[in-house]
């Protein structure tokens, strides 16, 4: 089926919850693109870039690459540049318990062994694959292409195993979704990078409303956010939510 589609997208996701210290309870999903002809050169500059600063897992995870010890802010600069270099597209949606978990509940009637609307982990990911595909439907197929097929880190699925999702909808540009462990996959280094570098600064911002913290010193804290504004400034970071998002959802269902 890869032959028939135009781009790959590669999805992870980070939470952030209260009881941790957080600001909010919240997950937030992360989607990057790579055009289906760029994939053996995406990966194989992956690979190179990892060689050179000797990483040595069988399995990129950011969380265990940088340290407040060792931020590594050259690694850090050659995977930001990996991403402008072949425009790799970062999509991120935010999912609000607050605001959606108990408003959800009215599709509770399409639950059935897949489909489980009681489970926020499964909200998250039904908004972020409903509005991410509904932007790249509606953008310039030019810049994403037409179909799509969409590779997760074992999440809400592929606990166990490799589990596959077929979308027959024409509505569905994302065609199918794959969920499976990273080792299987490299380029799934992609979003857990960008995620890592969104927690990271996304968590310096909410202390920044606390006028004690007002100056961030950690140096790995700032090359985070660093990468983040030079992702933005090369227009390749893009945030999915709209405006009541329950609302758009009875929309949809005619509820």
């Amino acid at each position: 089926m890869i032959n028939e589609v135009d781009t790959l997208l590669f999805a992870d996701e980070t939470k952030f919850s209260i009881n941790n210290g957080d600001l909010e309870d919240a997950i937030f999903y992360i989607g990057i693109t790579a055009p289906k002809l760029q994939i053996g050169a995406v990966a194989g500059d992956l690979q190179e870039i990892l060689s050179k600063h000797r990483y040595q897992g069988s399995t990129f995870h950011a969380t265990s690459m940088f340290s407040e010890k060792r931020p590594k802010h050259y690694l850090m600069n050659d995977l930001t540049d990996l991403f402008i270099r072949y425009r790799l597209h970062c999509f991120c949606y935010k999912y609000a318990k607050k605001d959606l978990f108990e408003a959800t509940q009215l599709l509770n009637g399409f639950n059935n062994d897949i489909i489980s609307f009681k489970n926020q982990e499964f909200q998250a990911l039904f908004y972020f694959l409903v509005f991410l595909n509904t932007y790249l439907r509606d953008s310039t197929p030019a810049i994403f292409g037409k179909k799509f097929v969409m590779y997760f880190d074992r999440n809400v699925y592929g606990q166990s195993d490799t589990e596959d999702f077929v979308f027959p909808d024409e509505r569905f540009v994302i065609q199918r979704m794959t969920f499976t462990e990273k080792s299987a996959i490299s380029l799934l280094a992609l979003p857990d990078f960008f995620g890592y570098i969104f927690r990271k600064s996304k968590i310096t911002m909410d202390k920044t409303k606390d006028p004690s913290h007002l100056i961030e010193k950690s140096k790995l804290t700032i090359n985070c956010y660093s990468s983040i504004l030079k992702l933005t400034e090369a227009k390749l970071f893009h945030f999915l939510n709209v405006r009541d998002e329950s609302a758009t959802i009875r929309q949809m269902f005619n509820l």
